[in-house]
């Protein structure tokens, strides 16, 4: 992520643009020699660019928020640390690094209400009155979700228990009366033709090779190496990051699991592995059809992709596919690595796959976190709502 332009520190840009193009360039080469770039091999490829410079002006330190020492947020901040102990005793990992964030998010959003208040939290104030005073300050006043709020008070019911279980701390039993409230949101989903759009991307044509000359010399210096060579690279890895995208739309697995995924995995007409998140197995049927291509983008990097890989591994992927988007002229929402997985869930049942086989391909074991990713083909739904109704014309547009 660059800096924004009249910042103090913008003129760093040309040498992270500088870091960024060398590490696309080494990637490039090794792909050209049918081998994976070793993390010590670039580490010692950027080395160099990394050496010390000048060093760059101090930000000014933050300042402290008040009641940030309390004893109830040093207490929140020991469960944290707590927390990252934990192993999850299904796959017997430690807790993931998102989750972490996540209670992370929820000590400072109440370091934040602390300061903002002018209060100090403690544990026999967890009642209706704090609920209340603290679902209007983010509802309110940051303006956030209903559902944003209702994570924070689940974390802090789960923070509470702690104290009791854990620490025999004596705490205002009423918290547990505090509703964690949930809605349904609609999940952003690729219509059919959207994903067509994106397969079809010719990167041999003309027209797009003419377009991703253009984007890239809206993105990229040209300070130093060959043009030709940095634009190759990039164009390159472009290409890989929709196809990176492709293999998860068409595979419904998350990017952690579709960067690992193998040949050693499929199994005839099926890929079976498990989840890395939650080690649930996942059955990925492993065929095309006239929607999903999962055998021949396969196929394309059969003699390409190192140590066994169905496709080479693919860094900053969400960033590339901003370009894809724009290649693939979609405006109606932003493409990411986690769009392909919802994608695979939502066309799959629109094809009419029965949710529960939907649910062994991603790994899913309650049919309430799989919900969480099932979008919406209006195009589709229109389609079958008219497929049923008698007398209806039988064309859509």
């Amino acid at each position: 992520m660059l800096v924004k332009k009249g910042s103090n520190y913008n003129h760093i840009n040309p040498r992270l643009n500088l870091i960024s193009e060398t590490a696309e360039q080494a990637l490039f080469a090794a792909e050209n020699e049918h081998r994976r770039l070793e993390k010590a091999e670039l580490d010692g490829i950027l080395k160099q660019l990394l050496a010390p410079t000048a060093a760059l002006p101090s930000a000014a330190p933050a300042p402290e928020l008040a009641g940030s020492q309390s004893g109830f947020l040093l207490m929140m901040r020991e469960w944290v640390e707590d927390y990252q102990q934990k192993v999850n005793p299904s796959t017997h990992r430690r807790v993931a690094s998102s989750t972490i964030n996540g209670l992370k998010a929820t000590l400072a959003r109440f370091e934040g209400y602390a300061a903002a208040k002018h209060i100090e939290l403690t544990l026999e104030a967890m009642e209706q009155d704090f609920y209340r005073s603290f679902r209007d300050y983010v509802v309110d006043e940051l303006g956030q979700e209903i559902n944003t709020f209702g994570k924070h008070i689940s974390r802090l019911k789960t923070f509470l228990a702690w104290c009791e279980e854990e620490k025999d701390l004596p705490v205002n039993r009423k918290y547990r009366k505090f509703a964690a409230p949930s809605q349904y949101v609609g999940v952003d989903a690729l219509t059919e033709q959207e994903l067509r759009r994106i397969y079809q991307i010719d990167f041999t044509s003309a027209s797009v090779r003419e377009r991703l000359q253009q984007l890239h010399q809206q993105s990229h210096t040209t300070a130093h190496e060959p043009e030709l060579q940095r634009y190759q690279a990039w164009a390159a890895h472009v290409e890989l990051a929709r196809d990176k995208f492709l293999e998860c739309a068409y595979t419904g697995l998350r990017i952690s699991d579709a960067e690992l995924l193998s040949w050693k995995h499929v199994k005839g007409q099926m890929i079976h592995l498990k989840a890395g998140k939650n080690q649930h197995e996942c059955y990925i049927p492993f065929y095309d059809d006239d929607l999903f291509h999962l055998v021949e983008l396969a196929a394309k990097y059969e003699q390409r992709a190192p140590d066994g890989l169905l496709l080479p591994t693919c860094y900053r992927v969400n960033e590339f596919l901003k370009v894809v988007q724009q290649l693939a002229g979609i405006t109606r929402l932003s493409l990411s690595s986690k769009l392909g997985r919802k994608t695979f869930v939502t066309l799959k049942l629109y094809q009419g796959v029965p949710t529960r086989m939907v649910m062994q391909a991603t790994g899913h074991s309650t049919e309430k976190s799989f919900n969480h990713y099932v979008g919406v083909d209006t195009i589709k739904l229109l389609q079958e709502f008219v497929r049923r109704s008698p007398g209806m014309s039988r064309s859509v547009a």
